[in-house]
């Protein structure tokens, strides 16, 4: 309940921006976001909503940081599938991919622990 918390405070604090009103009324159950809403919450943000989405079996994590877009795929049991940098164009081409796209926490991600991905160099799968 915290991340959803935590969530719903992020975006309500971005408010002033349309895209996350779209991106809150989409999680909320009240209307539609669009995949560029998703993307541009997270830029609007500053990075503290991230997106994750399923690719098949892998989980795929998507955040801004630093000025640009990364997503990062992890297959079950913890293995690297890919990790990239791209643009919003770019990442939006990555996630109409996907499925089950949705908002999230940026410290709910794997991002949010450097130490445990970089424990993981080892599993990255070409």
């Amino acid at each position: 309940m915290a991340g959803e918390d935590g969530l719903r405070e992020t975006l309500l604090d971005h408010s002033d921006y349309r895209a996350c009103r779209n991106v809150w009324q989409a999680y909320s159950g009240d209307g539609d976001a669009a995949l560029a809403d998703y993307v541009d919450a997270m830029r609007a943000t500053e990075g503290a909503v991230a997106l994750v989405a399923q690719d098949g079996a892998a989980d795929v994590y998507a955040r801004f940081d630093a000025g640009r877009f990364e997503h990062l795929t992890l297959w079950p049991p913890w293995t690297i599938g890919g990790v990239d940098h791209t643009d919003s164009a770019g990442l939006e081409s990555y996630l109409r991919e996907t499925t089950n796209l949705r908002p999230i926490r940026h410290d709910d991600t794997p991002f949010a622990s450097p130490s445990t991905l970089g424990s993981m160099t080892h599993r990255i799968w070409p």
